[in-house]
Formats: structure tokens, C-alpha cells, sequence
């Protein structure tokens, strides 16, 4: 069961053949865990079936209920989770089709990549290479998520009615930490400057409108990156120990 997000809502639809999409998960012993309902347990190494928990039982996905397996259409959108697993999911059976990404009845998991703080990390790496290998045997593990997209690209929706769009929170988001970078060195760099230089009131005024507009656009930037943001993984929820450092 997922959240009902904002771009996950829609019309039921019969998907023929299986829709290609993109997500995130934790990365446990158990296995790879849903990022905001990680007490469902780990997915299956086949295809993942999804259930509703409320009381009243019905098949999943429902229109007016929260249940379905998401997934984005691009995998921009699918960037919520610092740290997390990314994967490329094939959905199908009923589904509920978004703006932005879908609810299904089924999906399986083809392919995932490790994220770059775990690949960085030999000892971190090797154990998730070996539970992968382990619980996932049929799913192909990337080195990285650039030559992951390249053999799975986003797929088409035209013919569905809906145009997926590159989010750019990612490339904002990387602006925003080099600017504070940039603003780092500069503050630094004031120390550097000989006193004589900087004690005309032409320089300081100079110097002070630099660091002034690094600061604004920063923050301008941070707040898109937090804007154009994909949904958000949900409150955490008890979970076994990470098998790559991580815990909520």
C-alpha cells in the first residue's frame, strides 16, 4: 500500500502489457523496503501484489482509497529520499494513472542502482551487493543510475494523455549547495585580502553586494529545489536494521 499523492490521483485504467516507472527504496537485510510504508514488509523478488490494509476489504488500486504500487514516469521526479535505492519498476494490471505517476495493482522490479554515498563506502557496497544478489537474483544491479536510465528510459505517454516533464528540484538543488560553496570560499578569501584593499569603503560595499546576492540566489534556488520537489517518502515507520547505514 502507498499514500495517495499529489500526481497519483486519477481515472482507473487497464494498462495492456506493463508501464515503465521509477522509484525509490530502503535498502534493508530483508530486502528493498517502500520508502513510505516500509512495515508492508520487503517486495517481492517476483511481482509485488498490492494490498489494501483498511478494514473494508477492495482490489487495489482504488480511486477513493490511499492503496496501489506507485511509481513516477520520469525519474527526476523519483528523488525524494537521500540516500535511497533507486529503481526502475514495470507496472501492471489495473492502474491508476496520474499526472505524474501511476498507482498499480502489480509491478516487479527490473533494475535498481546504488546510490553514490554506498557506492563510496566498499564495505557498505559489497554487503548491498550481496543482498541484492541474494533476494533479487533476476534483477540487474548498475553501477550507476546514468547507465541504469540509458538502458531503461522513460517511456512515452502521448498516446495516454500525459506529457511527462524533467523535474529540475535535482539541478537546483546542485546549484543551491555550489553557491553556498562559492560563499564559503568568499568568506574565507575576505581574510586573505590585504587590509589596505579592502579598507576603501568602494571595495567593502563591493564585497558586501557579492556575498548579498550569493545569499539571495541560494536561497531563491533552495526554495525551487524545495518546490519542484517529488512527493515526499511519509513518516517513518519502524524498520529493520539498514543494510546501508540509514534507519528512517
Amino acid at each position: 500500500m502507498s499514500p495517495a499523492l499529489a500526481g497519483f490521483t486519477g481515472e482507473p485504467a487497464l494498462v495492456p502489457g506493463e508501464l515503465r516507472g521509477y522509484r525509490q527504496f530502503r535498502l534493508y537485510s530483508g530486502g528493498l523496503y517502500p520508502v513510505a510504508m516500509d512495515r508492508m514488509g520487503a517486495w517481492s523478488a517476483d511481482t509485488q501484489r498490492a494490498v489494501c490494509a483498511k478494514s473494508i476489504p477492495h482490489d487495489a488500486p482504488h480511486r477513493d482509497c490511499q492503496c496501489g504500487l506507485y511509481g513516477w514516469y520520469h525519474p527526476s521526479d523519483a528523488t525524494g529520499l537521500p540516500g535511497g535505492v533507486m529503481a526502475v519498476v514495470a507496472a501492471s494490471g489495473r492502474t491508476i494513472l496520474g499526472d505524474s505517476g501511476f498507482r498499480a495493482a502489480a509491478a516487479r522490479i527490473e533494475a535498481v542502482a546504488l546510490p553514490l554515498s554506498v557506492r563510496l563506502n566498499p564495505v557498505a557496497a559489497l554487503r548491498a551487493r550481496s543482498i541484492l544478489a541474494n533476494s533479487y537474483p533476476r534483477v540487474r544491479l548498475y553501477p550507476t543510475r546514468r547507465q541504469m536510465l540509458r538502458d531503461h528510459p522513460p517511456e512515452r505517454m502521448d498516446a495516454l494523455g500525459i506529457t511527462p516533464r524533467r523535474n529540475l528540484a535535482r539541478r537546483y538543488a546542485r546549484l543551491a549547495a555550489s553557491l553556498w560553496i562559492i560563499l564559503i570560499m568568499l568568506s574565507y578569501a575576505w581574510v586573505l585580502v590585504p587590509r589596505p584593499i579592502m579598507a576603501g569603503p568602494l571595495w567593502r560595499l563591493v564585497w558586501i553586494g557579492v556575498l548579498v546576492v550569493i545569499v539571495l540566489a541560494y536561497l531563491g534556488l533552495a526554495a525551487l529545489a524545495r518546490r519542484r520537489a517529488g512527493p515526499g517518502p511519509g513518516p517513518p515507520a519502524a524498520s529493520p536494521t539498514s543494510a546501508t547505514g540509514d534507519r528512517g
